[in-house]
């Protein structure tokens, strides 16, 4: 089978990469388009190196200002997506986003959305064009047809017991020990996603940490370094295996909404110090996970609840990873089996 799958950014990427390498493995051929913004095109060449089948094309940029967003990476990527698409007997397509689902409607081909913020203003163009239009966010009542709720976040596309396996020694490079670190992480606020939240969050709470516990730390803006402890070891990008780093942690604290909800997913006790606190996927992972915020309970009693003996929070960590497999769907398998459906 031919599945088209159109990327716009990296989150989009990480979420339909186990699918893509399955798609592989089972013999099908991929193309996957992706928009030339930041590092997306490095990112998704480099990690879909040696995969047969597997077509990465760069269609459409974004130049990060406004009119780019309007103009090249939506109006002109349509144009341009139309024509790369003529020719290429698509069976089905999978997106995130409004132009595949346009294009697939237009050549009347079976085509999905998985998104996980139904505030989004291309929605109802999904709802028009999609054959299914999902939405990622466990549970939501103001979620009502064409669109649909699917039991899980996004995120579990790529944390779940399955497809992600921690590696220990990735902590060998930073001299730390499973369970005897935490994780910080300190984001700019100078996108459209923090508008309206404080600068340095983590600068707020730092001497709250308990001094005898290691700190490995993500800082976005590495020029305000000397704001923070000294002892803290900053984590250079690229960072290797991220995802291990963070499941290997006794809590972590983040200022951006992202990791925290990675964090608690991975099973790893979680607080966000942000104020997008009516995310549905932070609501999800509130929910079924160990993710706390400023509105849920205070920051000095979060730090001081966390169990102190790496082998109890291990213990609590393999629970709450059954618990919320438990609780969520495959999404993985949800989607193979939109592929087997018209295979069929």
């Amino acid at each position: 089978m031919n599945i088209w799958i159109d990327i716009a950014h990296i989150p989009q990427f990480n979420f339909y990469k186990p699918l893509m390498r399955e798609l592989s493995e089972r013999g099908h051929q991929v193309y996957l388009t992706v928009l030339d913004r930041g590092k997306n095109a490095k990112i998704a060449k480099a990690e879909t190196a040696g995969w047969e089948g597997v077509n990465v094309e760069v269609i459409g940029k974004h130049r990060m200002n406004k009119w780019s967003a309007i103009w090249d990476a939506n109006l002109m990527r349509a144009i341009k997506l139309w024509h790369w698409a003529r020719g290429k007997k698509i069976d089905i397509g999978f997106s995130n986003g409004m132009l595949l689902a346009w294009v697939c409607k237009m050549k009347k081909i079976p085509n999905y959305s998985f998104g996980d913020d139904p505030q989004t203003f291309d929605r109802k163009w999904k709802e028009k064009w999609n054959t299914e239009c999902n939405f990622c966010v466990y549970e939501d009542e103001t979620i009502e047809v064409p669109s649909h709720v699917l039991r899980c976040t996004k995120e579990w596309a790529y944390l779940n017991p399955r497809t992600f396996v921690p590696k220990v020694e990735v902590l060998e490079k930073y001299g730390v020990k499973p369970k005897e670190y935490m994780f910080l992480r300190e984001v700019s606020v100078g996108t459209i996603n923090y508008a309206g939240q404080a600068s340095g969050a983590i600068l707020g709470i730092k001497d709250l940490i308990p001094t005898d516990m290691r700190v490995l730390f993500s800082l976005e803006e590495k020029k305000r370094r000397g704001e923070y402890p000294v002892d803290w070891i900053l984590l250079q990008e690229p960072i290797e295996d991220i995802h291990s780093l963070i499941y290997y942690a006794a809590g972590l604290v983040s200022s951006g909404d992202s990791m925290a909800r990675e964090a608690a997913l991975l099973g790893v006790p979680s607080y966000y110090l942000g104020i997008r606190y009516g995310m549905p996927a932070n609501a999800a992972a509130s929910k079924v996970a160990s993710l706390q915020n400023q509105r849920t309970m205070p920051f000095e009693e979060w730090i001081t609840s966390l169990p102190t003996n790496p082998a109890e929070c291990a213990k609590k960590q393999d629970a709450l990873r059954k618990h919320i497999d438990d609780e969520f769907i495959d999404i993985n398998g949800y989607m193979m089996e939109l592929v087997e459906g018209v295979k069929k």
